[in-house]
């Protein structure tokens, strides 16, 4: 029983050398991304701005880019942040209130929470010509 054995991996080997390798047509699927999750493009900027820390406290600063969700900003000095601040865009008056998700340095990540742009029509004050 050992000989029929050997003679049948024997045969089995010398098929398995033998053949000739054969090319599929099927497409092998990307590798899975480790990491966080992918995040939304983000547009390169060079635009000033304000980062307020408190009502009356603000820092400048320099907007690198900017997504819907977010934006990376170089800060004036070496500021510790609060977990929240609002970043004020200059040019645009645009303001978003935002949570701190990293800083290192001169250096911040922005996630933003909620847009607290004033409305243009309650910005415009009535001249009194009206009515």
């Amino acid at each position: 029983m050992a000989k029929k054995d050997k003679n049948r991996i024997a045969n089995r080997l010398a098929a398995i050398s033998s053949a000739a390798p054969t090319i599929s047509d099927v497409r092998i699927p990307p590798p899975k991304r480790r990491g966080p999750p992918q995040r939304e493009p983000r547009e390169p900027v060079f635009r000033p701005g304000k980062l307020f820390l408190s009502r009356t406290h603000h820092i400048r600063c320099v907007i690198r880019n900017v997504s819907p969700s977010g934006a990376y900003l170089h800060v004036e000095g070496d500021h510790p942040l609060p977990p929240i601040v609002v970043l004020r865009f200059q040019q645009t008056g645009v303001t978003k209130k935002a949570r701190v998700v990293w800083q290192n340095e001169t250096e911040v990540g922005l996630q933003f929470i909620k847009d607290m742009t004033p409305d243009q029509e309650s910005a415009t004050e009535p001249t009194g010509d009206e009515g």
